[in-house]
């Protein structure tokens, strides 16, 4: 088994070392579906720990000798994301199993973010606060400037609180997907922002407010934007169906 701890954490190691064998049986569900999240209590502080889905037999060989495991990636990036000033939960560890020399498993552990999700507060709400979109979409425009384009850029990735003085801040989640370049195009940064939301009206708003920001034309940003989002929903749904999925 693979363990690497943060050095601010290091005194935690032993602790981290038994989550694999803790984790069905301790900690709070806060997610279950393709990947497991828990919330674990560690002395006066609480650990969020996901793990990821059991890999194919192609993706084990893959993980194991060509590329880094979701679980590295989302350590390495928590970091460079705090190193490009964008808030994310802490990376405090990550776990790799293996079995048959082949990666089996593999965990990511971080501090927990108590701020609130911020889809509930657009995409439920039809009379939605446009001082939140106006920092949504400046907060994407600092995102791209800083050469990240998340890999999953939704709004169930994005929680946000509001500071004393009014102001909106951000942090992302579930980063393990992203990809960092210097000076990403307009094309890439347009693309990007394609599954920030399906509700059309508040896609077409906060997009606008991005390109306002940006110099870019709004009215074009914005065709870019939906059409790019209908492609994707088309490629998801004819996945969905070859598998045998309802739409």
């Amino acid at each position: 088994m693979k363990v690497i701890v943060h050095p601010d954490y290091a005194a935690w190691k032993d602790e981290i070392s038994r989550i694999p064998e803790e984790f069905d049986r301790r900690g709070e569900t806060l997610y279950q579906g393709r990947n497991t999240v828990k919330r674990f209590q560690q002395g006066g502080t609480r650990w969020v720990v996901k793990r990821y889905k059991r890999p194919n037999i192609v993706q084990r060989i893959a993980y194991t000798f060509f590329e880094p495991s979701k679980a590295e990636r989302a350590y390495r990036y928590a970091h460079l994301l705090k190193e490009k000033g964008i808030s994310t939960p802490e990376g405090i560890a990550y776990i790799e199993e293996k079995k048959h020399g082949l990666l089996r498993d593999s965990y990511f552990v971080s501090t927990e973010c108590t701020d609130r999700p911020i889809f509930p507060e657009l995409v439920e709400t039809p009379a939605y606060d446009g001082t939140l979109t106006d920092a949504l979409g400046a907060f994407f425009v600092r995102l791209h400037e800083s050469g990240i384009l998340h890999g999953d850029l939704n709004l169930n990735n994005i929680l946000y609180r509001r500071t004393p003085d009014g102001q909106c801040h951000f942090t992302v989640i579930d980063t393990n997907r992203s990809h960092f370049k210097d000076n990403p195009t307009p094309e890439e940064c347009l693309d990007n922002l394609k599954r920030v939301t399906h509700r059309r009206d508040l896609l077409e708003d906060i997009v606008g407010k991005y390109a306002r920001l940006r110099g870019w034309d709004r009215t074009g940003s914005i065709r870019f934007v939906l059409d790019a989002l209908e492609r994707f929903e088309k490629r998801r749904a004819l996945k969905r169906r070859l598998r045998g999925k309802k739409p």
